[in-house]
């Protein structure tokens, strides 16, 4: 364990139980006690810098934030490093998927969240607080945004989980994986969370060696499979649980906190 360098965290149902604004004691004094111990925590989320859960930042001592599902490396004060846009091709083939099956359509650009389709279905499914709802633009009409801007850097959408996966032979250059209960992220198959990772161990002198990593959804798992040890958790899909090196108790239980004492981490 004295390889361990760097600790790699998904937020939702990783750190953060569903429903909760900020993550347990136990966790907030773990991320402290990396700290004293020059192990650096490193955040990657599918999540945009702008949505990020404010308590749990203020427990975050790190200078960097993988952001997007590895699309979007942001500093700690939300500041753009680099991103990587997807391609127009496969946001317009999404868009027509999206219009036909009436799925609520919201795309991640670096500086907002835009909907392209369904605004009210797609903001009811993504978000319950009233102020960060507000903050989701709604482009439905004219769907122009991406003129004026870059193209966005991932998309999410909110719909019938069945249909959405069958999209998948149609999107060759694209993944789709389940983030929510009933959404799901959809990203460029060679931008993952792993390879905004691998932009932050370059300049860090850190390698996948020095890496413990936790994640409980499809879009960790480039992330699991990469790092020396990694931790997933009883509840989560088989897919997932094949990924880790370790289960640990759900989120809801501290699994995190708990396997980071298993380990002696901590």
């Amino acid at each position: 364990m004295e390889d361990i360098k760097l600790i790699i965290c998904d937020i939702d149902n990783t750190i953060l139980p569903s429903g909760h604004d900020d993550i347990s004691k136990n966790l907030q004094v773990a991320f402290k006690k990396l700290k004293s111990q020059n192990i650096k925590l490193l955040i990657a989320t599918g999540r945009h810098f702008k949505f990020l859960p404010k308590k749990v930042l203020t427990h975050l001592d790190n200078d960097y934030i993988v952001t997007i599902n590895g699309a979007c490396l942001n500093k700690s004060n939300g500041d753009i490093v680099d991103y990587y846009p997807m391609k127009l091709n496969d946001l317009q083939a999404i868009q027509a998927l999206c219009e036909r099956y009436d799925v609520g359509l919201g795309l991640k650009f670096k500086n907002n969240i835009v909907t392209y389709h369904n605004h009210q279905k797609f903001v009811n499914g993504y978000v319950q607080d009233p102020q960060l709802q507000n903050q989701i633009i709604d482009d439905c009409q004219k769907r122009q945004y991406h003129l004026n801007n870059d193209l966005p850097l991932g998309i999410f959408l909110i719909g019938d989980l069945e249909l959405i996966y069958s999209w998948q032979p149609m999107l060759p250059n694209l993944v789709i994986a389940q983030s929510t209960k009933n959404g799901c992220d959809v990203f460029d198959k060679h931008i993952t969370k792993a390879f905004g990772i691998e932009q932050y161990l370059k300049f860090s002198n850190l390698t996948w060696e020095n890496c413990m990593s936790f994640g409980d959804a499809e879009n960790d798992m480039e992330m699991l499979k990469k790092a020396k040890l990694s931790v997933t958790f009883a509840d989560v899909k088989p897919q997932v649980r094949a990924c880790a090196k370790y289960i640990s108790d759900p989120c809801i239980e501290d699994g995190v906190f708990k396997a980071l004492k298993h380990f002696k981490i901590i």
